[in-house]
């Protein structure tokens, strides 16, 4: 992936670099980073908090807007 964008509100993150757990076939990652692109405090906190719930429902309840350039 060329450009990462926050998980959450989809915001470009350029300086997140990504780490890897393995090829993708050691495990059950399907080659997805460790830790997602997150763009700022409140979109980790709206990830952490609304476990189990879909992105567009924690982004709604933690009142972040979806990024547009």
């Amino acid at each position: 992936m060329d450009e990462w964008k926050c998980l959450i509100c989809g915001k470009p993150t350029p300086d997140y670099t990504p780490y890897y757990c393995c090829n993708s076939l050691d495990c059950n990652c399907q080659g997805m980073p460790m830790e997602p692109p997150i763009c700022s405090d409140k979109c980790w906190d709206a990830m952490l908090v609304g476990i189990g719930k879909p992105f567009d429902e924690r982004r709604k309840d933690a009142g972040i807007e979806i990024y547009k350039e």
